[in-house]
């Protein structure tokens, strides 16, 4: 898996959304732009350490071999997920609250296509 490139959108000027059926990643003033059909599998890994630190986090798989995490604190996680993709993809909303709810590190599959 080191050969898979790992965009972190984590800061206040990092941005991920969706337009025009195309995902914005923009990490560090970056930008990196994937088709909508490039989407191969979207993961929400959990962790043990909340709720001192941010433990929900969103992975989005493309077929380039490039990951794609936002955790779920930032700004654009819930409008990413939920206003934009979600709209377009079909998204497994129980696992996305099995997720939300869970405080083991845990990897719940949201989406596979």
């Amino acid at each position: 898996m080191s050969d898979v490139k790992k965009i972190r959108i984590e800061n206040e000027s990092d941005s991920l959304y969706l337009k025009d059926g195309e995902i914005h990643a923009v990490e560090k003033g970056v930008g990196h732009i994937y088709s909508l059909a490039s989407v191969k599998r979207m993961i929400v890994l959990t962790t043990d350490m909340g709720p001192v630190y941010d433990d929900m986090c969103l992975a989005v798989e493309m077929d380039c071999n490039e990951v794609v995490f936002i955790m779920s604190e930032h700004a654009d996680y819930s409008p990413f997920l939920f206003e934009q993709i979600g709209k377009v993809l079909e998204i497994d909303y129980q696992k996305v609250i099995e997720a939300a709810t869970c405080i083991e590190n845990n990897v719940f599959e949201i989406y596979n296509r």
